[in-house]
């Protein structure tokens, strides 16, 4: 079967729908599928090209959102259209990611148009903006335009309960749609060994004995940095942050004990987690983040907010939810960093499992390789 994969980005461009997307290009590949990945081109060139079997077509873009408000929200220039519109006809199945980015529209339009069924995962609820003219705006597009995609669709993926609970009861009831939380690859991402921990701090200039606390996400507001970096700064530990964006200016207050990594490739993420004690996420408005299943995998204590996206991680020993202002995060966090022994092995030991129990490669591979054959029917 051909499969048309439609993202914003694809890597080197990084973010968890890239990374996402990349496992499922390998799934599959390796399933015997011919595999056609149109996305937007940032940071490489535009053009068409090869690579591990799958061919690639990188789109001319707009990228200037991103640029100046760490916004990934490529616009296809005009030729780009055509080549969506290519790549759509001569495939038997469409994958799309995310109904309201350009290239989703554009895919989605060339699929009704040349009759070739389509797949949705639906990554990300709506996230506020802070109200004002930004919010209604966006509420509106997901009512008109991104509804008339996930209607298209033969079945939609949300990737967690949160997600979908939002756009059935905001969007459409009566969408056709299923849960697959996404995954990783729990052989890479796991238990690190002293002798691992040690390497990964000396590989960063991390002391042995530091405390070390790990964000990795985008620096924009919604990811609440600034209340972490508040959090930390009348104590002892350490933030390592790996991601970058307009929020970059927050990591100020805590001068050398706030070590920035802007990019660190994918593939070297399993060392920040091992570097870690523990892993903060205090955002708002997320689907299910790939770095908060990877940390979980590495066996890592996990603070996210109270926001309803964290909602099903409740039961798990290994997370605990925190209220996003300061003094709550600087209790949290402190309380978790003076834990005993035991009690760190407990809650690691429980991220572990949760990650086992839910976000393995066999199940997620099965789930997709079912949905892209029953679309595809």
């Amino acid at each position: 079967m051909r499969i048309a994969l439609v993202t914003h980005y694809m890597p080197p461009h990084t973010g968890g729908i890239e990374q996402v997307a990349a496992l499922l290009s390998r799934i599959y590949a390796d399933a015997g599928h011919e595999v056609h990945w149109v996305a937007c081109a940032d940071p490489e060139r535009p053009g068409r090209g090869a690579q591990d079997g799958l061919a690639l077509v990188r789109l001319r873009a707009f990228n200037g959102l991103e640029s100046r408000f760490a916004m990934p929200f490529p616009i296809p220039l005009p030729g780009a259209y055509a080549e969506i519109d290519r790549a759509v006809r001569g495939a038997e199945v469409v994958h799309l990611h995310d109904c309201l980015y350009p290239t989703s529209i554009a895919a989605d339009a060339a699929a009704h148009r040349h009759g070739r069924p389509t797949l949705v995962t639906q990554h990300v609820a709506m996230v506020s903006f802070g109200g004002g003219l930004v919010d209604p705006v966006l509420f509106g597009a997901y009512r008109t335009v991104g509804r008339r995609v996930l209607r298209h669709a033969r079945t939609v993926a949300f990737v967690s309960e949160s997600v979908r609970e939002w756009f059935t009861r905001h969007v459409d009831h009566s969408l056709h749609g299923e849960t697959v939380a996404n995954a990783v690859d729990l052989a890479r991402f796991h238990f690190p060994t002293r002798d691992e921990r040690n390497r990964a701090r000396a590989t960063l200039g991390i002391a042995v004995d530091d405390r070390v606390v790990l964000f990795a996400g985008r620096l924009v507001p919604k990811k609440n940095v600034r209340a972490l970096v508040a959090a930390l700064a009348g104590g002892s530990a350490q933030l390592v942050v790996v991601g970058d964006g307009p929020e970059r200016d927050a990591l100020g207050p805590l001068g050398g004990r706030a070590l920035h990594i802007p990019r660190l490739p994918h593939e070297r993420m399993p060392e920040a987690y091992a570097a870690a004690d523990l892993f903060a996420l205090p955002s708002v408005g997320e689907g299910l983040p790939l770095s908060l299943i990877e940390a979980l995998a590495s066996g890592l204590r996990v603070v996210v907010s109270r926001d309803p996206s964290f909602d099903a991680l409740a039961d798990c020993d290994g997370i605990v939810r925190s209220e996003v202002d300061p003094a709550a995060l600087h209790d949290t966090i402190e309380d978790l960093l003076g834990e005993d022994l035991a009690t760190r092995e407990r809650r690691a030991a429980a991220s572990r499992a949760w990650a086992e129990a839910r976000y393995g490669l066999e199940s997620f591979r099965r789930r997709y390789l079912g949905l892209i054959e029953a679309a595809a029917s």
